[in-house]
């Protein structure tokens, strides 16, 4: 039909053409709309839809060629064992220069020439109960959680019980210097 020379054909081709584009793009639409509302990461599905509508598709990070002392190579295991051998030898190769180099120094020589004394003790003041219940009251009313399901609604309706609790986890980091996973960090920065 498109090969159709009379005015007729071609107006009734172009019309189907825009009326199966709207309906393909509705088609979509309702399809997206209802893999986005059965989905439990709402926010991963929703960014897989962009990329493949964007045909963002993730071929980020894959190698498939790599150039070998001027010769090109397409072989995988090669590609990969080429890789392997360059940035395990990288870390002695960098060592042996800055060692050879100019400063002819190293780098234990270099730490003493540049921290000659002994660094003071850093102690940090203990936290209070004011503190965290002015953190908790801080945060944002959300249904969201992280790994752990643990809304900030839940932390704020159970402030009066884990406040205790939160002002000896977080003191005794303090003390001995040893730091919890990133939530914890979170809630009382």
């Amino acid at each position: 039909m498109r090969d159709n020379n009379e005015m007729k054909h071609k107006l009734h081709y172009k019309h189907y053409c825009k009326i199966l584009t709207k309906v393909i793009k509705e088609a979509k639409k309702l399809y997206y709309k209802e893999a986005i509302s059965k989905s439990k990461n709402k926010m991963k599905t929703t960014r897989n839809i962009i990329r493949k509508e964007t045909s963002q598709l993730n071929n980020e990070g894959k190698i498939n060629s790599i150039r070998i002392k001027d010769q090109v190579v397409y072989n995988q295991i090669t590609i990969t064992n080429e890789l392997n051998n360059y940035f395990s030898n990288i870390a002695g190769s960098i060592s042996d220069k800055r060692i050879n180099g100019k400063e002819g120094a190293s780098l234990i020589q270099n730490l003493l020439k540049y921290f000659n004394q002994p660094f003071r003790d850093i102690r940090w003041p203990y936290t209070s109960a004011r503190e965290i219940n002015k953190i908790i009251d801080l945060l944002k009313n959300k249904n969201s959680s992280g790994y752990d399901e643990i809304t900030t609604k839940i932390v704020k309706i159970s402030k009066p019980f884990i406040i205790s609790p939160l002002i000896n986890i977080c003191n005794k980091m303090l003390a001995q210097g040893i730091y919890l996973p990133r939530k914890i960090e979170i809630l009382i920065n």
